[in-house]
This record gives C-alpha cells, sequence and structure tokens, in this order.
C-alpha cells in the first residue's frame, strides 16, 4: 500500500464515531423538542397538512437520530486493526448514509413549520428559499461528498490485506475508488439535473412524510444488518467490493429522493 495515495489516509473511525453518537443524541433532543411547537395551533386545512408533514419529519427525525445516537456508541467500541477495521468501516459507510438523511429530515421539518403557521411566517419566506435549496441541492451533495470519503476507509482496509501495491493502478488509487467516484457523480448529475428542471416536476402532497418514513425504516434495518447479519458474515465479505459500491448507491438513490421530494413540496 506504500504507493498507493490512500495510505496517507488514516482514519481513526472509532473515535469519529464517539463523536458522531454526541452530535446524534443532540439533534435527537433538537428534534423532540421541535416536535412540540406545533401544539395547540389552530389553522386553515392547508396549513395543518403541512404542519402535518413537517411533525411526521421530526418525528421520524427523533427516533432515526436516537437509534443512531446508540450504533454510533457501539461502532465506537470497535477498536483494532485486521477485520475489525474492515467491519467498522462498513457500517460507518451504513451509519452515515442513515445520519445524513436524519439531518436532511431535520430541515424538512423546519421548513415545514416556517412556512405553515406562525402571525410573522411572511417574514420567514426568504429563509424558506435558502432551506429548499439546502434541502434539495446542497445538503445531498454534501451527503454524497461524505459518503464517498467513507468508502476510502473500506479501500483502504482492503489494501492493507493484499500484496504491497498490487490493488493500485498507475494513478496510485485502486479501481475501486474510480467505480465509487462514478457513483458519486452520477447522483450529483441527477441532483443537479433536478435542481434544473424542478419546474416540470408536479407538487405532490405528502411526499415529504413518505420519505421520512422511509429514513426511519432504513436506520432502523440498519440496527438489525449491524446487529445480526454481520456476525454471521465473514470480514472479507462484509468489507468486500460489492457491499462498498451497494451502500454508495444506495446513498446516492436517497439524496436523489431528497432532492426530488423537496422540490416536489416547494
Amino acid at each position: 500500500m506504500d504507493d498507493c495515495r490512500l495510505s496517507s489516509l488514516a482514519f481513526d473511525i472509532a473515535a469519529s464515531a464517539g463523536w458522531y453518537s454526541s452530535i446524534a443524541g443532540l439533534l435527537a433532543g433538537f428534534a423532540f423538542v421541535a416536535v412540540l411547537l406545533p401544539l395547540d395551533h389552530r389553522g386553515s386545512e392547508q396549513q395543518d397538512s403541512g404542519t402535518g408533514d413537517a411533525v411526521v419529519a421530526f418525528v421520524c427525525a427523533f427516533f432515526s437520530l436516537l437509534i443512531l445516537a446508540i450504533t454510533y456508541a457501539v461502532l465506537a467500541g470497535r477498536v483494532g486493526e485486521g477485520p475489525v477495521a474492515g467491519v467498522a468501516a462498513h457500517e460507518q459507510m451504513l451509519n452515515g448514509a442513515a445520519f445524513g438523511a436524519a439531518t436532511l429530515l431535520l430541515l424538512f421539518g423546519l421548513r415545514g413549520v416556517l412556512r405553515s403557521f406562525g402571525a410573522n411566517r411572511e417574514v420567514f419566506e426568504p429563509a424558506q428559499g435558502v432551506i429548499l435549496v439546502v434541502t434539495s441541492v446542497v445538503g445531498p451533495a454534501m451527503l454524497l461528498a461524505l459518503q464517498f470519503s467513507n468508502s476510502l476507509d473500506v479501500e483502504r482496509y482492503r489494501l492493507s490485506v493484499q500484496t504491497p501495491g498490487s490493488g493500485c493502478v498507475a494513478s496510485g488509487l485502486p479501481p475501486g475508488v474510480w467505480i465509487n467516484l462514478a457513483i458519486t457523480g452520477l447522483g450529483l448529475v441527477a441532483v443537479v439535473a433536478l435542481a434544473v428542471l424542478h419546474e416540470r416536476l408536479p407538487r405532490r402532497e405528502g411526499v415529504q412524510s413518505l420519505v421520512a418514513k422511509s429514513v426511519l425504516a432504513f436506520t432502523a434495518l440498519t440496527v438489525f444488518w449491524n446487529s445480526i447479519v454481520l456476525p454471521l458474515l465473514s470480514p472479507a465479505t462484509v468489507a468486500g467490493a460489492l457491499f462498498e459500491h451497494v451502500v454508495l448507491a444506495l446513498t446516492a438513490s436517497l439524496t436523489v429522493a431528497f432532492s426530488a421530494s423537496a422540490w416536489a413540496s416547494r
């Protein structure tokens, strides 16, 4: 691995997971408080529909972040080299997809609350536009970029168990990095395309609630996967290229779904 560029990208997953656990717990507290914001609110039927979507987003974000606080705490205990590092890198990718999606849910809910009720909600209309851009373009792009960075840790583990130099091409990077870069690029192109063509997207009510429930379901599935399935698989399979590319492709799909739902509920 000495002639590979990834050799200089060493990363302590366990230490980072501890911080992520704390941040997820803090954000879960914010989500819980936000759920209580619309209490005793009375508005029109249209406003109530938007507020209902916002509450669903906050509730799903709360449970997702609470689950992630626990899963990241477990990941923080995976210290060591060898097979442990490969399993930790895989879990980091899965948790990263769920964490990014849950964070975007908070912005979904915030935008729904700001535009649905409040005596001075007109004052927040410019802020709604900013939140729309963040949830439809900036946020998904950042999530994809961070997941690509997480995939490099899986690549580093595979290189560490191979013969030095056998996994790198002339560019100094393994082929898997270029595959991940292609997946990330396709996701970013789709997000930008949705931003350019958003006026053609039909507006649909309830799409935010559907996405929020999907994120919660995905987060719960990661717990079952990490707790039940992973221990039954060999470390080589867990840290294999197939799982790595599938998780990144799944993340790209989530980001595109978030972008589309943000524009559809504009």
